[in-house]
Order: C-alpha cells, then sequence, then structure tokens
C-alpha cells in the first residue's frame, strides 16, 4: 500500500496491490487447517454478525485514507479534501513519515524545534483538512536509515526500528500538535492532533522486518515483541504530552503465510499480548502493549460476507477471532490501559471494473461498499477509513496500482460515491418485509421506498440517530427494490 504521498514518489517500498477479484491485494497462502477449525469458526462468526439489539445510536465515523493527501502539490490535495468531505467523510488517515520529517539524526529528537525536522508539507497536508473540519488520524510510519538496526532488511521500510528513537519522535510530533504548540519562525500554530497510529501493517515484512525466524512449521514470529517495543515507547511519549491522546494500533494486515514475509494477524496479536495457542494461555508480560483502539484491515477476497479459510487470517466478517484475544488480554491484564478498546478499521476497499479489469463491476463495488460497512459495524467497528478516495494512476500495470476509488482517477464519481455518502443495505426478506440498515448523510427522519413500476412508494418511515444510523422492517415484494431517502439525498437502490 502507498503510504508515502501519491505514487509512492519517495521511493520507499510499496506492498502488493488491493484487492481484486482474481489478483487480490493480500494472496492468502494458507497452512493446513483442520476442517473443524474452518468449521467451528465460520459458526461463531455466523452467530456474531446476527442481528443484534444494538441501538440506532451507536455511531459509524467514515473517512478516506489516500496518498493524495500527502500531496506536494497543495491545489490538489485541497480538491481532493473538499471532495472527501462532500462525499460524508469526517476522518482522513494521514501518513507522517518518519524518514520524512527527520532525514538526518536530530540532536534533541524529543524538541519539535530541533533544527533536523522537516514539518512544513505535514504541516500543510494537516491545516489543510482541519480547516474543512476533517479529523486527522497522524500515522507514523517507516524509519530512517540512521534509526534502523545495524543489519539492513532490504525491501523494508522499518529493520529492526529504534524503539527509544522512535518514541523521541513520537514525543516531538505530538508537542508540535498538541494544539498549544507556536512555531518560531512562522508564529502559526498547528493544528491539534488527537489520534495518533503507530506504524502501519507492523505483520507484514514490508513494514516490519524481520517478522520472525525459521520457515514453514518451523517458522516463529519475532515481530510482535519488536512492535510491542515500539509501540509502548510511542504511546508513553504521546499520553505524557496530552493524556487525552488517543493510541491506535498499527492497522494489521488480513492474511499470513509460514515463509517469514506475513505474520497472520491474529497470531500477531496473540504474541503481542502474552497469549499462547489459540486456547490463549498467559504466559509472563513485564511490559504489556499499551494502546487505546485496535486496528485491522480486513480485505476480503471475494464479498465482505466471505469468511476467510485461515484459522489466524481475518477478513470482513472475521473480527471476533481478534476481539476474543483482546478480551482475554484486558482479563489477564496483557494489555493496558486495562479497559475495552474501540475497533477500527483504517483500511479497507476493493477495486472496481472499470478501470482495472480484474476489479469488480462498478456495481457490485458500491453494493461490496456498503455491505462491507453493515458487516463490519454490526461486529462493533465506529470507524472506517476507506482506502481510497480516488483511483492511482495506472502506471505500468494494474496490479501494481489500485483502483479503488469511490471517484475515477479523472475525477468522474463512481456508484460508490452514492454508496458511501448514504450506504443502505437491505439485510433479509420475508414475506411482504424487509430488514433494512443504513446510515444517512444526517440526523432525523429517513423514509424507504419500493418500487411500483416507474414510481417509488413509501414503504416504511425510519429515523436515523445522531450517528446516522437507521434500522427497520420495510414492506416490499419478493424480487423488488427499495431505496431510503433523508433530506435531499438518496441512497442507490437495493433488491429485495
Amino acid at each position: 500500500m502507498c503510504l508515502h504521498g501519491a505514487g509512492c514518489s519517495t521511493g520507499l517500498p510499496v506492498s502488493a496491490p488491493t484487492n481484486k477479484v482474481t489478483r487480490p491485494k493480500y494472496h492468502p497462502a494458507f497452512p493446513v487447517r483442520s476442517l473443524l477449525a474452518l468449521v467451528v469458526g465460520a459458526a461463531l462468526v455466523l452467530g456474531s454478525t446476527r442481528p443484534q439489539d444494538a441501538a440506532a445510536s451507536r455511531p459509524l465515523t467514515l473517512g478516506f485514507f489516500d496518498g493524495v493527501y500527502n500531496d506536494s502539490a497543495g491545489t490538489t490535495r485541497r480538491l481532493w479534501l473538499d471532495r472527501s468531505s462532500i462525499v460524508g467523510a469526517r476522518i482522513v488517515r494521514i501518513t507522517l513519515s518518519w524518514p520524512s520529517v527527520a532525514p538526518s539524526r536530530p540532536q534533541r529528537a524529543s524538541d519539535p524545534f530541533d533544527p533536523a525536522y522537516r514539518w512544513s508539507a505535514f504541516d500543510a497536508s494537516v491545516a489543510d483538512a482541519t480547516s474543512r473540519g476533517l479529523t486527522v488520524l497522524a500515522t507514523i510510519t517507516a524509519a530512517p536509515r540512521w534509526a534502523e538496526g545495524k543489519e539492513e532488511g532490504r525491501g523494508s521500510s522499518g529493520w529492526r526500528p529504534n524503539a527509544q528513537a522512535l518514541g523521541e519522535f513520537a514525543r516531538a510530533a505530538a508537542t508540535r500538535y498538541s494544539g498549544g504548540f507556536r512555531d518560531p519562525e512562522s508564529g502559526a500554530v498547528p493544528p491539534r492532533i488527537r489520534y495518533w497510529q503507530v506504524w502501519n501493517e507492523p505483520n507484514l515484512a514490508t513494514y516490519l522486518s524481520p517478522q520472525g525466524t525459521g520457515s514453514g512449521r518451523r517458522f516463529r514470529p519475532t515481530s510482535p515483541a519488536l512492535y510491542r517495543r515500539m509501540l509502548n515507547a510511542s504511546y508513553a511519549s504521546i499520553k505524557s504530552v496530552r493524556a487525552d491522546n488517543v493510541v491506535v494500533l498499527g492497522g494489521l494486515a488480513p492474511y499470513g503465510d509460514l515463509t517469514g514475509r506475513r505474520t497472520s494477524p491474529a497470531w500477531f496479536l496473540r504474541e503481542l499480548l502474552c497469549l499462547r495457542g489459540r486456547v490463549l494461555r498467559p504466559r509472563k508480560c513485564p511490559n504489556p502493549a499499551h494502546f487505546d483502539v485496535l486496528s485491522n484491515h480486513p480485505y476480503a477476497v471475494g464479498s465482505p460476507r466471505r469468511h476467510a479459510l485461515g484459522a489466524d487470517d481475518v477478513a470482513v466478517p472475521d473480527l471476533y477471532k481478534l476481539k476474543r484475544i483482546l478480551r482475554k488480554a484486558i482479563r489477564t491484564h496483557r494489555v493496558v490501559p486495562r479497559r475495552s478498546k474501540r475497533l477500527w478499521v483504517t483500511e479497507i476497499a476493493w477495486d472496481s471494473s472499470p478501470p482495472d479489469p480484474d476489479g469488480v463491476p462498478l456495481g457490485r463495488h458500491a453494493r461490496w461498499l456498503a455491505d462491507g460497512l453493515y458487516v463490519l459495524w454490526r461486529q462493533g467497528v465506529d470507524t472506517v477509513t476507506w482506502f481510497q478516495v480516488r483511483d492511482q494512476q495506472r502506471g505500468a500495470d494494474y496490479g501494481l496500482t489500485s483502483q479503488s476509488g469511490v471517484y475515477f482517477r479523472d475525477g468522474r464519481p463512481k456508484p460508490a460515491v452514492r454508496a458511501f455518502r448514504f450506504p443502505f443495505v437491505v439485510k433479509r426478506s420475508t414475506r411482504g418485509r424487509s430488514a433494512v440498515w443504513g446510515k444517512a448523510p444526517a440526523a432525523g427522519p429517513v423514509v424507504v421506498e419500493r418500487r411500483a413500476g416507474r414510481h417509488w412508494r413509501r414503504a416504511a418511515r425510519l429515523r436515523a440517530g445522531r450517528g446516522g444510523i437507521f434500522e427497520g422492517l420495510a414492506r416490499s415484494t419478493l424480487h423488488g427494490q427499495l431505496r431510503a431517502r433523508s433530506g435531499g439525498f438518496t441512497s442507490l437502490p437495493r433488491g429485495t
């Protein structure tokens, strides 16, 4: 995933392409699993995604993650921030590249005034986002060469990063964006950043190396212990600046293998939280992981209701695997603070066709976006940042870039724009009734309509809670269509 601006112009490594139908971003390489484990896992997920009595007031905050927000061309960045806001984004994930800000070793690394630091580009991105009312999630990622281990790992943007150095950088960044810092040169006060994500996909060798020792059945992950030191150093620094800052776990990639290139997310989280095996046996943990929000990147191979086959892999409907681990860690004092954690998805997407011939058709692309949001919300996710707002430039091959935007590269909207602004899902239908879910652009009355020939007739009157979420039953017909209206906005029609 390109984390360092449009086109990854910094030359830092890029992981495999985003999700395709036949060529997914993450090609799952499954170790042999027992059929019993797969059946039990699937049953648990089906149980976890059944309709519950969750109140419509439970919010779902939507946003985007896109390298264009780091674009050095301010006019381009501002254009796409404007469009992000127009389609309903409330949060944007922006990369804070450690090597870009600190290309050389600072003498006073915890001091944002140190002359080695280069903050201007990130300042501009944050200022442009916050001036549009968008909340910024800053993702600190990639290690400068001076902060890596002695043996440099090829193909990685983080070879044994120095945890102390990362903590010092995190303190400098949190201080600069604390809301009370005044830049000595410009006299300006940079905007406040409250949400800080420590690293990106630390279970991939692309971003954190080495992942472990051995291979095949002898593979043993070492990256969780390395990441725990990085996370805890960053947490202490960020919280020391302002206690109300929120620290987000680096979003975990969805699939693993036994090659040493990627560790399955559930296995990584167990090791991070000092729990042994799938029975979650607690082991010694003198310095447990510190974070406030658990984050995952549950890219799917297929539809948003399709489960991962690997017992430790996590696709869209499989978040119960991570929640189970987290609950045990909280009960056994292996995570700090010892309280329930919010659950975020800081990357998810499908590529569309067009432009990518291996993507999903535009109509299905929009439906899967809405369905994916529903399945995630049902599992307790309260914040999702979609990758991305516009398609990347094709380059040499579609397989090396991402066409998952809600806009085409040239600025034309896809149907996914309406699905993002006003997601609407028909959950299930029985005789004359359909259960529906959606997220309206604003709180207030929502009218669900059914198609009757060339006209639309009212099928239900519902109400969206403060977070825009609504659920209920609507009159329907077999193989008919429903849609939702709220204010001047109308959702895409959905079949019953």
